[in-house]
This record gives C-alpha cells, structure tokens and sequence, in this order.
C-alpha cells in the first residue's frame, strides 16, 4: 500500500517532447498512481502497455463516497456441518454479524432449473430457526445459491448463456425455451425466499475448473465475459426486478485467471459483490508455498523461496503470491492490466472484502486428496494445537521437522517443516476490514462460521463486528489496524 510521501521524488509522467519515451525500470507518478516501465514506454499509462501498475496511493485514490462509517459483517453458515460441530441456534453468533447467509443451496445437474434434493433438504433442517434467532438478533439471513461444487448451477448458466445476444442496448434471447427456463429459476428462487421469510440470495457461481480438468479459466478480457457469466447477470436482473424488497449479492473470484469470467455489469443489480480474497495459494498442486490472504502487495516474492516444497512451482514470474490488495487492483483500479488484459473495473463502494477462518499447512497434501493441493486447517484447530495461534504478528507457523512431502511434488528428500501453516489472525481480520472502510467498502465476507473460536480475544467474528460500527457493536472506538497516512 502506498501514500504519496513514500513516493516524494518520484516524478509525475509527462509526455516526452522529443518522442524518446520512458526507458525499462522509469517510475512515474499518474493518476493517483505509481507505475513502472516493463519496457520502452513512449504513451501514457494506462494506454500504453510499457506500463505495469506499481502501487496505489490510497491518500489520492480517496473513495468517491468517502469511508465506510457501518461496515457489514457477513457470514457464511454450513448446513452440511454435523451438529456437535456448532450450535447454530447460539444467539451469540447472530449478534456478531449483520448477514447471515446458510450455504449452500445447490441446483441438479440432471434437472436443469431444479434444486439439488440433499442441499435443499439441509438448508430446510436449520432455516426455519435461523431466520427466527437470526431476526431477533438484528440480523439478516439469506440463502447462497451455488457452491463450489455446484456443477449443476454452472451447467444451468451455461444453457442460458448460450442463447443470449449481448449488444449496446443489453442482454435479449435468441431462444424462447431458454428465457422461460431461466424464468422458471427465478420464480422457484423468489418463492423460496418470499416463503421461508429470508432476506435475500447470494450467487455463488463457480466450478470453472469443471469435473474432469476441464478448466475454464485464463479467459482473455478481449473475448467478453463467458456466457455463464452474461447470463447471471441476466438472472440477478430478474431477481432484483422480481423481489426488490429482497437481497441480492454474489460472490465471485478474486483475481483474473477466473475473474474475467464474470460480467462486471452484473453489479448493477446486485447490493453487494463478496470478492473471494482467500485460496490465493495453497488449493492448488502447483501452488506456491506463502500466504493464502495477505493484505498488502508481496512484493520480495523471493523471501519464501527456501519454504518451497520444492522449486518454485512453473516459475516465480507466472505462479506469483496474490494478495488481496492484488485482487482490489483487478476489481477496480482503472489502470490495471495483465497478460489477460484490462481489470473488471467496478465501483468499490459495491464490494466486500473475503475473510477465511482457517488456514493451510504447507507441510501435508490435502487429506481428503492429497494430489490436488495443501492442507487445509480449521481456525480452531489450529487454536487447539497452537493455543497462543491468535497472537501471531506473521499469520504464520512453522514448526521445524523432517516431513514426507505430499505425492504431488517430486522432489527428492522431505519437508524441513512439521508445520508451516499460513492463515487469518483476529489482528490480520481486523486490519483487513479496516482497510475495507477506509477504501468505501462495504465491509467483509467470512467463510464460515462454524471454524471460528469464540472465546473472547480469540474470535476472528468478533474481532470484526467490534470495529464494524454497526449499532449492535460498541462502535468504531474500538478500530485496530487501520489505514493512516
């Protein structure tokens, strides 16, 4: 993160007279920004792609609406958790956040347009009492239609997507069957929210990488949004039209290898876009070892060069460590680029910031599937291990030791970690979501909440509804971490 006085000698960019342009390596200041030429750079940045966007200065760049003054706290609730994992009829979770969203509703990959039976059976177990406990405490529950593993959500979009024409003045259907079956989805979503007293719907469209490595990712901002990503803007205008007392929110990817999927335009019709800032490493088999929610810019990539499980995995230059500064830049700054092209280019004043409530340990393969990436680790258990984990001024844990290395990584010898787990602190949540309000965010989103320790100045939920400002908390007196000059 960047101000101007950490930038006082550096020059603003000016046309060069004589034609001679800027040389590799020449830092400029333009448009609230800092830029390096990659290469020879004759036009200005943002027009020209000798440009590489450094830094931002966060003291230029204001928000349009100014700070976030009431930030929202918005909380994902598994259905599919057993039921001695969390009592989530404890009023004292509800209290600590402002949204409340039970996930995930998912829809049939064999019935397109129909709800997935054993989602829908166990989001019908808890609703009922969530809404009842949620509303007495002042808090707002919706239901996130899509998931993950929602390959029947992604198929749906798909269809759809397929027979729309996209043109100047919108979005029409080529194909009659195709707008009814979208239409059908509306009304089954609008009645099962009107019907069960919630609040709204999140959109959770994802499964871009597909069942069988069929990966949809790396889309060119040239080729437009995919058409999943055009017809859910389509679907959150429908819902927006049909319920507008109601709720209507997405989350979506948080940098461009799956982000350009999606249609910026949706956030037209949406009041609120979670940006999944999380899994920035560690989900993957070819993940770098480092941080997986970092705030700021990693800048020395080369600092965790000696943690790799082996080399750097395809190359430090195209398998960097993102940040969820990174992902803000490709979210809105005007002057993003990257081999992809252009940023998405979004008001933040929609969006809100990802917050896990867990972690992975870089030393073990998932166990579920160790083929397919690192470990994840639960919040509190990582608490139950490593009881002081919430003090840690790093985020991180590294226990030496001597560790078979996971199958997926062929390099001889072991792991000189027991552990190495990367993850979020109450201290590290809370500057985040400092950072939100500063920036006119609209706050964070968190999954979930049944990882979470909720003994008191262990809690990453409270830590974040205490400086959230909403007026079931003490106020924003009690901020940590925030954004100064």
């Amino acid at each position: 993160m960047g101000f101007s006085k950490e930038y006082l000698h550096v020059p603003d960019w000016t046309p060069k007279q004589d034609g001679s342009g800027y040389q590799e390596g020449a830092i400029v200041k333009h448009g609230g920004n800092i830029f390096v030429a990659k290469f020879w750079a004759g036009g200005a940045p943002g027009e020209d792609p000798g440009w590489a966007l450094h830094d931002e200065l966060y003291d230029v760049s204001a928000p349009p609406g100014g700070r976030t003054e009431t930030a929202k706290v918005i909380t994902y609730i598994p259905t599919w958790r057993g039921a001695d994992d969390l009592n989530l009829l404890n009023g004292e979770i509800y209290k600590n956040m402002t949204h409340g969203i039970l996930s995930f509703l998912m829809l049939s990959e064999r019935h397109l347009g129909e709800f997935e039976t054993t989602s829908l059976e166990a989001i019908e177990r808890f609703v009922q009492n969530v809404v009842s406990i949620g509303h007495a405490n002042d808090t707002r529950i919706m239901v996130a239609l899509g998931g993950a593993s929602d390959f029947g959500f992604l198929q749906f979009m798909e269809e759809v997507g397929k027979h729309l024409s996209v043109s100047e003045n919108g979005y029409s259907f080529s194909d009659a069957a195709a707008e009814r079956l979208l239409d059908g989805l509306v009304a089954r979503v609008v009645d099962f929210v009107q019907s069960r007293g919630l609040d709204g719907v999140d959109l959770d469209l994802e499964g871009w990488w597909g069942k069988v490595g069929n990966d949809q990712g790396g889309r060119l901002k040239s080729q437009g949004p995919h058409p999943a990503g055009y017809a859910l803007t389509v679907f959150a205008e429908r819902l927006r039209r049909s319920m507008p007392d109601k709720l209507v929110s997405a989350a979506v990817f948080a940098t461009s290898w799956y982000g350009n999927n999606y249609d910026p335009k949706m956030v037209d019709h949406l009041d609120w876009v979670g940006v999944m800032t999380y899994d920035l490493t560690g989900s993957w088999n070819k993940s770098p070892v480092g941080p997986h929610t970092s705030l700021f810019k990693i800048r020395d990539q080369e600092a965790y060069a000696a943690e790799q499980q082996g080399p750097w995995p395809s190359g430090s230059l195209d398998n960097p460590i993102f940040s969820t500064e990174d992902s803000l830049w490709y979210w809105t700054n005007p002057f993003f680029v990257n081999w992809q092209g252009p940023g998405q280019q979004v008001s933040r004043a929609k969006l809100a910031l990802g917050v896990p409530i867990y972690g992975y340990d870089f030393a073990y393969g998932k166990a579920e599937d160790s083929q397919t990436g690192y470990m994840s680790v639960r919040y509190k258990d990582i608490l139950a291990q490593f009881p002081d984990a919430h003090l840690s001024a790093t985020a991180n844990i590294k226990v030496p030791g001597n560790t078979s290395r996971p199958p997926f990584i062929s390099t001889a010898g072991t792991y000189h970690y027991a552990h190495n787990i990367y993850y979020e602190t109450p201290g590290s949540a809370a500057a985040k979501l400092s950072f939100a309000k500063s920036q006119g965010m609209q706050g964070v989103i968190i999954w979930e909440v049944t990882n979470d320790a909720w003994d008191e100045g262990r809690s990453i939920i409270k830590s974040l509804y205490r400086i959230s400002g909403d007026r079931k908390s003490g106020g924003s007196q009690y901020e940590v971490g925030c954004l100064t000059e």
